[in-house]
């Protein structure tokens, strides 16, 4: 049984009677986040101006968790059925190599991803708000969804966050994963922060 420092559930978003064993123990098998992008590392929102195409706006809560993950061996893809330049954009400014923009049938792209990087469904966690995420959050070791998600969506999650979209749930997710793995302390140390 896992145990927590007093407070350390609020912290997190953590509520009484959740199974944080068992999201601990499937955090500590992820070695490859997948997450969708509009709904989930942004509001939704789509800004158009008087020029063609959209921009959108990402947290930055969530990038610097991306390089996190990455730092501690975990890649990052990104699985969007929207196609985007912003995506594509954010995706190489935070060195994310496996963007998917533009891909609403996303169930191919993710055993794209098991057979490179040579993992089982298990090791893999998968955010996402929407319908076109289900096939993958219903197959993965970790499936998770903001707290504006579809209802549909949260009922496939093993945690739906407390955090809606855009709103830097990424992060959360990121931090749930290291601390599982033991890996949460050397991030801290970085910014000489003492655990």
């Amino acid at each position: 049984m896992t145990t927590l420092m007093p407070g350390a559930a609020d912290l997190l978003g953590w509520q009484m009677g959740d199974a944080v064993d068992d999201l601990d123990l499937r955090a500590t098998k992820i070695r490859l986040l997948c997450t969708d992008i509009d709904g989930v590392l942004t509001t939704g929102a789509l800004h158009y101006g008087k020029e063609p195409g959209h921009t959108k706006a990402f947290h930055v809560r969530d990038g610097a968790a991306i390089k996190w993950l990455q730092r501690s061996g975990i890649p990052v893809a990104f699985i969007s059925g929207l196609a985007s330049d912003a995506t594509v954009n954010r995706a190489q400014d935070l060195g994310v190599e496996d963007c998917f923009a533009g891909h609403l049938d996303k169930g191919p792209v993710l055993d794209q991803l098991c057979a490179k990087y040579g993992l089982a469904l298990d090791q893999i966690a998968h955010l996402g708000d929407d319908l076109p995420d289900l096939p993958l959050l219903r197959r993965v070791g970790l499936a998770c969804c903001p707290a504006d998600a579809v209802a549909e969506v949260q009922a496939a999650c093993h945690w739906v966050t407390p955090v809606e979209g855009g709103q830097g749930v990424l992060r959360l997710v990121a931090e749930r994963i290291l601390k599982a793995q033991g890996r949460w302390n050397t991030i801290l140390s970085t910014y000489e922060v003492r655990p």
